[in-house]
C-alpha cells in the first residue's frame, strides 16, 4: 500500500488561541501513519516546542515544526523507520503536496530568464498565504477554487496591492492549466475568480528637450552604453531579445535584424527592422563582431560570451540614472512606440513592438488616449 498519514494534530487542541494557561501545559503533535507493516496505522507523537518561554513563541515554533514533518512527510519520510523513501520528486499525482505539486510544474514551464523569475518570485507569495491557510501541504487534487480564493483574499487583506494579487491569480492560472492537462483536475477553475481592479500607473517616459539632452549625454560617459541604448530605443525588442542577437542575425545591407522570440513556451525567428536612425550604430557594432559573436555582450561589445538580459537591464538604468533621468530601460522602448503611436497609429506601433494585439502595446503607448483626442479635435468634415 501506498504510505499516506492523517492530518497533524496538537495538544491541547486550542494551542493557537490567545490562552495564556496554554502555556504551562505539556504540547505535542499527533497524527497516524499508515503503510505495509501498519496497514491499521500507528500513532506518531513528538515534540520540541515546550521550551519556548512565550505563548506566540511556542505556536510560532510548533507551526515550525509542523511545516517540517509535513515537507518531510511530502518528500517520502517514513516517521517509523526513520528514512526517505524513494519517490520520484518530478512526478505529479492527486495527492502531490499543492505547493511541491506547483515547483515541480515550474521545472516544466519555458520562458526567459525574466519571465521564470517572475513566476518564481509569485511562488514566495503563495508558499507564505498558502501555509498560512493550511493548504501549503494538502493533497493537490483536493484543493478547491475556495481554497485559492481565500488565499488571494488574504494577501489583499494583508496590504498586497490588487496588480500583486491579479499576477498571483495569473500565474496560479498557468499551474492549473498544466494541472488539468495532467487530468488532475476536469476544469481550471482559476479561470471562474475575478481579478481585482486594478488602474496601472503611467509608465515614466522621455518628453521634453531638457530629457532628451540628458540621454544623449550618456554619450560622453560611456559611449558603448549610448550606442546600445540607440539601437534599443528604435528596436522595439525585449532586452532578452537583445542579448540572443549574434552578428550572423544582422543582415546590413537589407536593413534587417532578426531576434528569437520566447513566448507561451513557443519559440520563433522573427525579422525586425534597423531603422535608418541607428544604422550607423549597427555598422560599428558589426564591423568589430565575429560572426558568430554576440553584439551586445560584456561592456556592450562584441563577444563570444551571452549576457543575460538583467544585465542589460541593470546597465541601461545604471546610465540613465547618471544623467538624472528618471527612468528605466524599458522607458525607452515606451518612449519609442508612444511616438510612433502618435505620429503613425496604435497599429504600427503595435507592428514594430512584435505584439499580438493592441492592448498589449497601448501599456507602452502611455499617451495613446490623449493623441486621439488631440486629432479628434483636428476633425474637419462639410456641413453644406
Amino acid at each position: 500500500m501506498k504510505p499516506y498519514h492523517t492530518p497533524l494534530k496538537v495538544y491541547p487542541v486550542s494551542w493557537d488561541k490567545k490562552i495564556n494557561s496554554n502555556l504551562q501545559k505539556d504540547w505535542e503533535i499527533r497524527y497516524i501513519y499508515y503503510c505495509d507493516d501498519y496497514p491499521e496505522g500507528k500513532t506518531i507523537r513528538f515534540k520540541g516546542m515546550n521550551h519556548c518561554r512565550s505563548l506566540p513563541e511556542k505556536q510560532d515554533h510548533t507551526r515550525m515544526l509542523i511545516d517540517k514533518e509535513t515537507s518531510a512527510l511530502a518528500k517520502g519520510f517514513n516517521p517509523i523507520t526513520q528514512e526517505y523513501e524513494f519517490k520520484d520528486e518530478n512526478i505529479i499525482t492527486e495527492d502531490t503536496p499543492f505547493y511541491r505539486a506547483l515547483e515541480v510544474a515550474l521545472k516544466s514551464f519555458k520562458g526567459v530568464d525574466s519571465t521564470i523569475k517572475d513566476f518564481e518570485n509569485t511562488l514566495k507569495h503563495v508558499s507564505e498565504y498558502s501555509l498560512i491557510l493550511g493548504i501549503k501541504h494538502k493533497e493537490l487534487a483536493t484543493v478547491t477554487k475556495g481554497d485559492i480564493k481565500q488565499m488571494l483574499m488574504k494577501m489583499s487583506q494583508n496590504g498586497k496591492s490588487n496588480y500583486r494579487v491579479n499576477k498571483t491569480r495569473a500565474h496560479l492560472s498557468r499551474f492549473f492549466s498544466h494541472f488539468t492537462e495532467l487530468d488532475i483536475f476536469q476544469v481550471n477553475f482559476i479561470e471562474g475568480i475575478k481579478n481585482l481592479e486594478h488602474q496601472s500607473s503611467k509608465r515614466k517616459i522621455i518628453r521634453t528637450s531638457d530629457e532628451w539632452e540628458r540621454f544623449h549625454s550618456i554619450a560622453d560617459l560611456n559611449y558603448n552604453v549610448y550606442c546600445f541604448l540607440m539601437i534599443f530605443l528604435y528596436s522595439g525588442c525585449r532586452f532578452e531579445e537583445m542579448a540572443q542577437i549574434k552578428r550572423s542575425d544582422v543582415e546590413l545591407e537589407k536593413s534587417i535584424f532578426w531576434i528569437n522570440l520566447r513566448k507561451g513556451g513557443k519559440h520563433t525567428r522573427a525579422m525586425r527592422a534597423i531603422n535608418i536612425q541607428t544604422w550607423k550604430y549597427w555598422k560599428q557594432y558589426c564591423d568589430l563582431a565575429g560572426p558568430d559573436q554576440y553584439l551586445f555582450s560584456h561592456n556592450q561589445a562584441p563577444n563570444d560570451i551571452k549576457v543575460k538580459g538583467n544585465a542589460l537591464i541593470d546597465v541601461s538604468a545604471k546610465y540613465l540614472r547618471a544623467v538624472g533621468l528618471d527612468v528605466t530601460g524599458y522607458s525607452l522602448k515606451a518612449t519609442f512606440l508612444n511616438l510612433v503611436s502618435k505620429e503613425h497609429g496604435i497599429t504600427k506601433a503595435k507592428e514594430l513592438a512584435g505584439h499580438t494585439n493592441e492592448r498589449t502595446t497601448r501599456i507602452y503607448a502611455v499617451d495613446h488616449e490623449e493623441h486621439l483626442v488631440e486629432q479628434n479635435r483636428m476633425i474637419k468634415v462639410s456641413t453644406k
